[in-house]
């Protein structure tokens, strides 16, 4: 369901996305608003969803898994929502994704190494209903962007 936001909704959330431990006054000093405000959208914000957690962005190669690969993993219908949710509850997955087209699941990995990346899409491949395993093991982050332009 899409929230609508104001001006101010904005500026508050572009102020957590750029630092998610800002002090509430600070975002209000620099918006122009009270902090009981700020306060106020925020825990509004939060119950609607916009917001979903407050968390420290990691480098994964600076905490020991150099390696991302982007793996695309097709899944017999009939068990799909039982093999998606094994899939989902793997350390190494970060972001996984429904997808349209050849591929019914695209999941974003971190891991330790090349034979880390190897292990897992022998693990992927015994889970049941999955028929296929594709993976793209990437070279170089071009772009990263957690945040969103409001």
């Amino acid at each position: 369901m899409h929230i609508d936001l104001d001006d101010v909704d904005r500026k508050i959330l572009n102020a957590l996305q750029s630092n998610g431990r800002v002090a509430f006054s600070e975002i209000a000093n620099e918006i122009g608003v009270d902090e009981a405000t700020v306060r106020y959208r925020v825990k509004k914000l939060k119950d609607a969803g916009v917001i979903t957690k407050f968390t420290a962005l990691l480098d994964p190669a600076k905490i020991g898994f150099p390696v991302t690969a982007v793996i695309m993993i097709k899944i017999n219908p009939v068990l799909f929502d039982i093999a998606s949710a094994e899939i989902a509850k793997l350390s190494e997955t970060r972001h996984v994704f429904q997808s349209t087209g050849g591929y019914d699941v695209v999941a974003v990995v971190n891991t330790r190494d090349l034979g880390h990346l190897s292990d897992l899409r022998r693990r992927l491949e015994l889970i049941s209903g999955v028929s296929d395993v594709m993976v793209f093991a990437t070279t170089k982050l071009l772009k990263i962007k957690p945040s969103f332009d409001l």
